[in-house]
C-alpha cells in the first residue's frame, strides 16, 4: 500500500524550548508555527541527558539513545588516555547508529541536509549537503570569525549574569580578544592619492582581516593566517563633521573596496587570504556601525568570512549555490553578542535564516529529493545571551529584562519567518516536522561548580595556578569528564589510576555524598538533583564505558541555560522539554497530545509516515498517538 506521506521537511531549532515556543506563539510573534500547530500536533518532547546538542541531534536523527550511538558531550572520554584528555565530539565517525538520511538513502530516495548540526563530515553517498558541524564558531570551514575594529570612547555592550562556559556553549570563543582597537591618525596628503574632498582633515584606519581568528582552536582549517591589510579612510563628506569611511586597498581613494556612513553595510566582496602558504577564497562584508562626528567614537563591524568551496558534498554543489543564491554565512554573530549592537546582530541573523531558506528552494527546486532536512541555531544563542536576564527569577533590572525580552522575540520572529518559507515546499503530500533538541531556562543563582565541590571534599586536587593550573592526577581520586560524568581514578583502568579496586565502591559513595551534602554558600540552598551511579545512570539512557562512574544532574536555578539540568526541568519562562510540532498526511489536526514523546521517537515516526525502513539501532516507537489511523499498515494487511 501507498504510505501516508511520500515526502518530509524536517526542521531542527536548536535549543527552543517548547515553554518558550508556545509563550511565543501566544504572544503573536510565530504565526507561521501557529498555523501548522493548528493543523498539526505539539507536545513537549522529553530530550537527552544531559541537555547538549551532540546527544541531542544524534538521538533524533538516529532514533537511538546516546548509551548507544555514543556520542555523549561536547567532551568525551578518551578511554585509555588519562582523564584530562577528550574526544571532541562534533564528529559523524564517532555515531554508532545509522541517521536517518542514510536510512532513507538505503530505501533508494534521495535527502537535502543544509546547515544539520552533528552531521559532518557527510555520510551520504547521494543527494546534497551543506555544512553541517556545529554551533557558531565550532565549525571546520570558516576563514575567520567576525572582526570589531573599535576607537575613542567605544564601550562593549554587555547583559547581567553569568557567561555560560564553552563546556557549554561553544557557539562562542573564551581565548581571544573579542575586539580589535585601532588608532585614527590624520592622513599624510604626500602618501595618499585621490583623497575625496572632505570639510574635516582626512583620517587614516589601518584594518587587518586576520585569518583563523575566532574560530574554535580545535576545528581550524589550518594552522596560521596571513593577515590582510585594508586601510579605512574616515573624512567628512558635509559641513556636520566625519560621516564616511572609505575602505581602501592601498593609499589610493580610488583603491576602494566599500564606502560606508553610520549604520550601513557594504556588499558582500570576494577575496583571496592565505592559510598555511595556501590560498583560499572567501566573501567579505563590513558594517560602520558607529562613527561620530567628531570621530571620537569608531567601530566597524566584519562579520564571518567563509570560503567558496569545501563545505558541501558534493564539492561542486558549492560554487552553484554562491552563484544561484549568494554567499553562505553559518554564523549570524553569536560570539558578537555583547560588543556589537544588538540591530547588527539581528541584520546578521535574519541575513541567515532567509539565506538558509534561499539554499533550500533552490536545491529542492533543482535537485530532486524526498526529505529536506534544515536547521538554526539561534533559540540557542538566545539561550545564553537573552534568556538569563528575560525573566523576572532572575532579577534583572527593568531594561536589562525589557532588553532581554525584546532579543527572545526578535529571535523566534526571525524564525518564525524562515519556518514559513520552509513550509512552502509542503504539498499534500509532504509531512512537516519541527522539533529541537533541548531547551533553556533563565538564570537565578551562581552556577555551580563541580570541580570546586570536589576540591573542597579532597577528591580533586591541582598543580600550579594561573593559566598553568590543571588537575593532578598523582593525587585526584575523582576527575570530571565531560558536563554530568565523573571518573574514579582507577588504578589499573586509568593510566594514572590511584585507587586501589577495593576502594571504588567506598570512593563512588564518597563523591555523590559530597555533591548531595552540598549546600551552596549564598542561599544555603543545595545545588545538585540527583547524583547516581554508572549503573544507575541507565535509567538516564546512558550506559557504556563512556558514561561516568558518578552521574550527576543540577537543578536549573544553578546551573546555565542547560546542559545539566534533568530534560523535564522548567524554570520561569523556560524550561528544557524539547519541541515537538508535526504536521501533514497522516497526522492528526489540531491536536496536543497528552501521552509521552521522546526525541528518539521523531526518526522512526517519520520513518512510519514515509513508509521507509526503521534506522539501525532504533529504540524510540511511533508517536500513534499523533497518527490519524494507528493501525494503517495492519488495516491494509486485512484488506
Amino acid at each position: 500500500m501507498r504510505s501516508p506521506a511520500r515526502r518530509a521537511v524536517f526542521i531542527a531549532v536548536d535549543g527552543a524550548s517548547m515553554n518558550l515556543v508556545e509563550h511565543m506563539v501566544e504572544w503573536g510573534h510565530m504565526p507561521n508555527l501557529a498555523r501548522l500547530m493548528a493543523r498539526g500536533v505539539r507536545r513537549p518532547m522529553v530530550g537527552v541527558f544531559p541537555t547538549l546538542t551532540p546527544p541531542g541531534w544524534t538521538a533524533l536523527y538516529t532514533g537511538s539513545w546516546h548509551g548507544t550511538h555514543q556520542v555523549m558531550d561536547f567532551n568525551i572520554r578518551a578511554l585509555g588516555r588519562p582523564l584530562t584528555e577528550t574526544v571532541w565530539g562534533i564528529d559523524t565517525g564517532l555515531c554508532r547508529s545509522e541517521y536517518l538520511w542514510n536510512t532513507v538513502e538505503r530505501a533508494g530516495k534521495t535527502s537535502i541536509l543544509v546547515k544539520v548540526e552533528m552531521s559532518w563530515p557527510p555520510t551520504i553517498s547521494k543527494g546534497i549537503q551543506v555544512e553541517g558541524s556545529g554551533p557558531g564558531v565550532s565549525n571546520y570551514h570558516q576563514i575567520a570569525g567576525y572582526h570589531l575594529f573599535v576607537s575613542g570612547n567605544w564601550k562593549p555592550r554587555p547583559k547581567g549574569g553569568p557567561k555560560d562556559p564553552e563546556s557549554v556553549d561553544p557557539s562562542r570563543h573564551a581565548r581571544e580578544e573579542e575586539v580589535e582597537w585601532v588608532s585614527l591618525r590624520p592622513v599624510d596628503g604626500s602618501s595618499w592619492a585621490n583623497l575625496p574632498a572632505s570639510g574635516r582633515p582626512c583620517l587614516e584606519v589601518k584594518l587587518a582581516l586576520k585569518p583563523l581568528q575566532h574560530g574554535r582552536f580545535n576545528m581550524l582549517r589550518g594552522k596560521s593566517g596571513t593577515p590582510k591589510p585594508f586601510l579605512g579612510l574616515v573624512y567628512a563628506s558635509g559641513s556636520r563633521g566625519y560621516d564616511k569611511v572609505r575602505v581602501c586597498r592601498s593609499r589610493n581613494g580610488d583603491d576602494a573596496v566599500c564606502e560606508l556612513p553610520p549604520g550601513g553595510w557594504s556588499g558582500w566582496w570576494l577575496d583571496s587570504f592565505e592559510i598555511d602558504g595556501e590560498a583560499v577564497q572567501g566573501h567579505v562584508r563590513m558594517k560602520l556601525i558607529t562613527l561620530t562626528h567628531e570621530a571620537d567614537c569608531f567601530e566597524l563591524y566584519v562579520p564571518q568570512i567563509w570560503p567558496t568551496d569545501g563545505y558541501t558534498y558534493p564539492p561542486e554543489i558549492a560554487s552553484e549555490l554562491v552563484e544561484k543564491a549568494g554567499p553562505f554565512l553559518q554564523n549570524p554573530g553569536r560570539d558578537a553578542l555583547g560588543f556589537i549592537d544588538d540591530d547588527t546582530y539581528f541584520e546578521m541573523l535574519e541575513y541567515h535564516h532567509q539565506h538558509l531558506a534561499d539554499i533550500v528552494h533552490y536545491l529542492a527546486t533543482n535537485h530532486g529529493w524526498d526529505v529536506v532536512f534544515t536547521e538554526t541555531h539561534a533559540p540557542d544563542y538566545a539561550n545564553h545571551f537573552f534568556l538569563p536576564q528575560a525573566d523576572e527569577a532572575s532579577g534583572a533590572p527593568p531594561e536589562e529584562l525589557k532588553r532581554s525580552r525584546d532579543g527572545l522575540m526578535r529571535t523566534y520572529s526571525s524564525i518564525d519567518r524562515w519556518i514559513g518559507r520552509l513550509t512552502e515546499l509542503a504539498d499534500d503530500d509532504t509531512v512537516v516536522v519541527i522539533a529541537s533538541d533541548h531547551g533553556g531556562t533563565p538564570a537565578r543563582f551562581t552556577p555551580v561548580e563541580v570541580t570546586n565541590v570536589l576540591e573542597e571534599a579532597g577528591l580533586l586536587v591541582y598543580r600550579g595556578s594561573g593559566r598553568t593550573k590543571g588537575i593532578d592526577l598523582s593525587r585526584s581520586r575523582a576527575v570530571p569528564v565531560g558536563l554530568v560524568h565523573i571518573f574514579i581514578n582507577l588504578k589499573g583502568r586509568e593510566p594514572n589510576g590511584i585507587v586501589e579496586p577495593e576502594e571504588y565502591e567506598a570512593t563512588r559513595r564518597e563523591v555523590i555524598a559530597a555533591l548531595m551534602e552540598h549546600r551552596d554558600p549564598e542561599t544555603g540552598r543545595h545545588p545538585f538533583a540527583l547524583a547516581v551511579t554508572r549503573e544507575d545512570a541507565e535509567a538516564l539512557s546512558l550506559w557504556s564505558d563512556l558514561v561516568g562512574d558518578v552521574v550527576y544532574a543540577v537543578r536549573p536555578e544553578f546551573d546555565g541555560a542547560h546542559g545539566r539540568h534533568l530534560p523535564v526541568a522548567e524554570l520561569g519562562i523556560g524550561g528544557q522539554h524539547s519541541t515537538f510540532v508535526m504536521a501533514g498526511p497522516g497526522v492528526r489536526q489540531g491536536v496536543a497530545l497528552e501521552r509521552q514523546v521522546r526525541v528518539v521517537d521523531v526518526a522512526p515516526t517519520l520513518c512510519y509516515l514515509l513508509g521507509l525502513p526503521m534506522p539501525r539501532n532504533v529504540e524510540g516507537g511511533v508517536i500513534y498517538e499523533a497518527l490519524e489511523d494507528p493501525d494503517l499498515y495492519l488495516s491494509a494487511l486485512g484488506e
